[in-house]
């Protein structure tokens, strides 16, 4: 189906992994794509001639299937650069109706060990890179008024929504396009966009910097629950008129989507007026010093994560 026909969609860090499959689905349901890729290394830090011309590449594939792309090589952590993705994709197409951010790098890290540069790039390409291209995109549309069937589609992460040991900055950026994406549902509704997110775990080149990735995604000589191919039909349902969500966090591993809930308090303690320290320890003894985790990863199932030195009852579901 021509889900997307007539539209235009900016795909950035579509050269490779997600991000290419996001572009070639999206072409492949109708939509002209502008396919940004800075061509950089998967730690960051600027363009790198070996690893140059991936959205040349999926331009070209897309073209030769019968679609319509042209490539964009600047950098979202740039905010020049990032108006100009949304700049080509009017100059090439005439309008914009879909944003998909999926830029990233990956710098693992503990906290002990990560450096200024490792947390400087993370957020810059991950948290302001998502902020610029969603601001650039927001300021088009306010001038051009109310048009329906308006997307964005931001990319969190597993991580961001539960975080893990050696991935601070990058949690924490993850975690930070969850809320800016709640904030642009809720600022742009009235332009016709719907926003959204995904937290994909698919096994990229980005992801496999990571050391834990072959544990929390093996291989299977079956059925593949990691490939990105799986991810990106969630993608198009999120960017198409069938979608009927905004202001949502998506799990999606192969097969299985998950729906977030927003953060909401589990417990309440309350007193008759200003707290004694004393007394607030009292009424919050009974409180778990730690809460279970649902964990949608991995393996497509629900788990709970108990932390080290902690007995705690596991939520059932």
């Amino acid at each position: 189906m021509a889900l997307l026909a007539g539209k235009v969609a900016i795909v950035t860090g579509g050269g490779r992994g997600l991000g290419r499959a996001h572009a070639l689905a999206l072409a492949a349901h109708g939509a002209a794509v502008v396919v940004n890729d800075l061509g950089g290394p998967v730690t960051g830090g600027g363009p790198d001639e070996k690893q140059g011309g991936t959205a040349d590449a999926v331009v070209a594939e897309i073209i030769a299937a019968g679609g319509r792309a042209v490539a964009n090589r600047a950098s979202v952590a740039d905010w020049a650069g990032a108006e100009s993705i949304i700049s080509d994709a009017v100059a090439a197409f005439g309008r914009l109706d879909i944003v998909v951010n999926n830029a990233g790098i990956n710098r693992p890290a503990s906290l002990a060990a990560l450096t200024e540069a490792d947390y400087d790039l993370e957020t810059a390409v991950h948290l302001k890179g998502t902020t610029a291209v969603v601001h650039h995109a927001a300021a088009l549309w306010t001038r051009e008024g109310r048009q329906e069937g308006r997307a964005i589609i931001n990319t969190t992460s597993p991580v961001g929504v539960h975080p893990m040991p050696d991935g601070g900055p990058y949690c924490a950026a993850k975690a930070g396009i969850a809320a800016l994406t709640v904030v642009a549902a809720q600022e742009l509704a009235s332009l016709g966009v719907r926003a959204n997110a995904i937290a994909p775990a698919a096994r990229t080149r980005m992801v496999m910097a990571s050391p834990s990735v072959d544990q929390l995604m093996p291989k299977s000589d079956g059925f593949d629950r990691h490939l990105p191919d799986h991810v990106s039909p969630l993608v198009v349902y999120l960017a198409s008129p069938l979608n009927r969500f905004t202001g949502r966090i998506f799990g999606v591993e192969g097969p299985d989507v998950a729906l977030y809930q927003p953060w909401s308090a589990d417990w309440l303690v309350t007193g008759d007026g200003h707290w004694e320290v004393s007394a607030l320890a009292e009424a919050l003894a009974g409180l778990p010093e730690q809460a279970p985790i649902r964990a949608f990863y991995p393996g497509g199932r629900i788990e709970t994560r108990i932390p080290p030195n902690r007995t705690l009852k596991a939520l059932k579901g």
